[in-house]
């Protein structure tokens, strides 16, 4: 029972110290170590720290729908980007990183909206800074992360993000409008 927590969470810290590294710009996804079990409880996490986000305007099953559409989307596009050049055995430390960074950003944003006192029904200035200022976080780390595992431009890697991102914006409000 010992040696399968520590084959668990010994994998699972290392990564989540490179998922803090990148949201950083410090770290890629190749030092993630290759561990699936890892990856799997970086989304059982993912998940339980989406249930924070409830509130009387999104209940559990939005916010948990909203993040399987992201990490699915987020999947898809590793896999065919990685596929084109090449490079699928990279699929796993790419997921990896992706889940990991959207873990990390977001488990750093519920803090700072209660902070904020963004609880108000009205939007406010600094409700909008936040927002705008995670989201270009966001989509700088998700850009680096392309351009690490699909050695591509900064330019393409940031294009590439982009686009997840409004593909991301039209599928969400149209399955949760």
């Amino acid at each position: 029972m010992m040696s399968f927590m520590q084959g668990l969470l010994i994998p699972w810290l290392e990564s989540l110290k490179h998922y803090a590294y990148m949201c950083l710009l410090l770290s890629s996804p190749e030092r993630l170590p290759y561990a699936p079990q890892a990856t799997l409880l970086t989304i059982f996490v993912y998940f339980a720290v989406g249930l924070l986000l409830i509130d009387a305007q999104q209940g559990a099953a939005a916010i948990g729908g909203q993040i399987l559409l992201e990490i699915s989307m987020l999947g898809v596009m590793a896999y065919i980007g990685l596929n084109l050049k090449g490079l699928l055995p990279r699929w796993q430390q790419t997921f990896s990183a992706l889940v990991g960074i959207n873990l990390v950003i977001t488990a750093v944003s519920i803090p700072l909206r209660s902070v904020l006192d963004i609880d108000s029904s009205e939007p406010n200035r600094p409700l909008l800074y936040l927002t705008l200022l995670l989201l270009v976080w966001n989509l700088a780390v998700v850009s680096l992360i392309f351009r690490r595992a699909f050695e591509i431009s900064v330019q393409l890697s940031a294009m590439i993000a982009f686009s997840y991102f409004v593909v991301y914006q039209i599928v969400s409000v149209w399955f949760y409008t």
